[in-house]
């Protein structure tokens, strides 16, 4: 192949990548996240929000909490439930790893052990786990609360370890119908924490029509300058019938309309610690780290 021809077919491969990262599994990475101000969308206040629809209804409309979880008390409360049981990349995601015991907060454990007291999962192995607004019951996939459009934001503190993965995702149950770009049903994450070796990095992506061959992507990662392991962050996330919004301690890191292919569907939430590279638990006996989860707020908006 001539040397012309060479180039031209390198700088129309690099043109598709830029404009189509998702296509080709990248992720376009700034340099540095800043508030962009945009007319006629902004981030909600949320102790400025009303207390109730009625409350929103009764000065003709605005923002209104439809969650506010402290996770006050010793007992995981409802909605929110542990992840199901099962096998999940190389590690178990057990009940047994979810602690609501500490007044305030909610740990998800990641550890190896080879006592693991459960009827479900084996005795040895890499463990860890999540909580969720659904169950599953008979089989089948039963949200506890779910919700279309509306502010979403968590403050946790991140786990530290390479290969922990930390995420809070929406997800749908008709996330794996195909065709419609993701307006029936996206998996939405509202932050993942994958990034160890780079810490004031932050990632964001969406998914859609299912995970096997017409799986589709688009993900965002924002460096934020500030080391996001160290102490308590918030991650947010702005989803209108148009776009989503999505914000790092209340700075807003990157937006998409995605071609008219936001989710109308109501989603139930995740928090979630998963070990994609397996996190070599399996050689560190007794190795274990925590996910700290302080708090879930949502809102909701009253036209």
């Amino acid at each position: 192949m001539k040397k012309p021809l060479k180039l031209a077919i390198a700088i129309l491969i690099a043109l598709a990548v830029l404009a189509y990262p998702a296509a080709v599994g990248i992720y376009m990475i700034p340099r540095a996240y800043k508030s962009i101000p945009f007319p006629g969308v902004d981030r909600p206040a949320v102790e400025d929000a009303y207390a109730s629809l009625a409350a929103a209804q009764a000065v003709g409309g605005g923002w209104y909490v439809t969650m506010d979880e402290q996770f006050a008390g010793d007992t995981l409360p409802a909605p929110w439930a542990p992840s199901p049981h099962g096998l999940r990349n190389t590690e178990y995601w057990c009940g047994n790893m979810v602690d609501p015991s500490e007044d305030g907060k909610i740990k998800v454990y990641a550890m190896h052990t080879g006592d693991n007291a459960c009827e479900i999962c084996p005795a040895e192995g890499d463990f860890t786990s999540g909580i969720e607004t659904r169950q599953i019951i008979d089989g089948r996939s039963v949200p506890l609360f779910e919700q279309a459009f509306g502010y979403y934001e968590v403050r946790v503190c991140l786990p530290e370890g390479p290969g922990l993965w930390s995420a809070f995702w929406l997800q749908a149950n008709s996330m794996g119908q195909i065709g419609s770009r993701g307006k029936d049903g996206s998996e939405i994450d509202v932050y993942e924490s994958a990034f160890r070796y780079e810490p004031s990095m932050v990632g964001n992506c969406v998914h859609w029509d299912g995970y096997a061959k017409m799986y589709r992507c688009k993900g965002n990662v924002a460096d934020t300058g500030v080391d996001q392991y160290g102490g308590w962050h918030t991650y947010g996330l702005l989803w209108t019938p148009e776009e989503y919004i999505f914000y790092i301690n209340g700075v807003e890191a990157v937006r998409s309309a995605f071609q008219d292919g936001v989710s109308q569907a109501p989603e139930y939430g995740i928090i979630s610690l998963e070990l994609p590279d397996a996190a070599g638990l399996s050689e560190q006996p007794g190795f274990t780290t925590e996910f700290v989860v302080d708090s879930v707020r949502i809102l909701q908006r009253e036209a």
